[in-house]
């Protein structure tokens, strides 16, 4: 089986939310012209040392048994079944959001706001590169209820002092805002988060939409160790 065939070739298995998606994209990753069903155990340590996830036999065959349609198990392992792809395929689509080049205004406008209706609680932002623009989206697209922190390496603030008005001015109008600056190392990584999703942007905020991107939503793992890297960025961060 060649790679133009497999599903999981053009998948990040960090996007996939659950372990069963996982252990989907697993066997529909490793299976060849030669072999075709593979152990819970094989599933289990390809996570474990391929993919950096922790997890074991036991949750392997757990997680497959939920769905007796999407494999086929006898005593040489589990095969995937042709309605396994499907459902592997059509979990993907339910985290990723293209976001198409030269329509800024619908990726600000409608994909963000589908990615901020669904957060709870406080919103995480990292961005290396945060102007006025970013503050707009801000006030477009998250309830005022919610908390905001942003951290960024570079405030774009031209004319001078812009930036720090708006900022303020979002505060007046009850958003509970708050932006720091991280200089202790390179700031590379661009994601939104909440008390329990984490996504992955292509692009900084302000300029979703000039070229071609996505907003990914990454699995429980990820979110768990960016969340933790956040926090402790955050705490030596300076406030602008």
């Amino acid at each position: 089986m060649t790679d133009e065939l497999k599903i999981s070739a053009s998948i990040d298995v960090h996007a996939l939310a659950d372990l069963q998606a996982k252990a989907l994209w697993v066997l529909d990753n490793i299976t060849d012209d030669n072999e075709d069903r593979f152990s819970a155990i094989t599933i289990s340590d390809y996570l474990i040392e391929k993919c950096g996830f922790n997890t074991s036999r036991q949750a392997i065959t757990f997680a497959l048994k939920r769905d007796k349609k999407i494999c086929n198990k006898n005593r040489d392992g589990y095969k995937l079944m042709e309605y396994g792809r499907k459902k592997l395929l059509e979990q993907t689509r339910n985290n990723v959001i293209f976001i198409e080049s030269g329509k800024p205004f619908s990726a600000k406008n409608i994909a963000l706001k589908e990615v901020f209706s669904g957060f709870v609680g406080t919103v995480k932002i990292c961005d290396p590169f945060v102007d006025i623009y970013t503050l707009d989206i801000i006030f477009k697209n998250i309830d005022k209820k919610s908390p905001v922190s942003i951290l960024t390496a570079n405030v774009i603030d031209r004319p001078n002092g812009t930036f720090r008005r708006h900022l303020e001015e979002l505060k007046q109008e009850g958003f509970k805002i708050e932006v720091k600056i991280y200089k202790e190392s390179t700031l590379h990584d661009r994601y939104m988060m909440d008390d329990k999703s984490f996504w992955l942007s292509g692009n900084s905020l302000n300029h979703l939409g000039k070229k071609e991107s996505f907003l990914i939503l990454l699995g429980s793992d990820i979110y768990q160790s960016m969340n933790s890297v956040f926090s402790n960025r955050w705490k030596v961060a300076l406030p602008i």
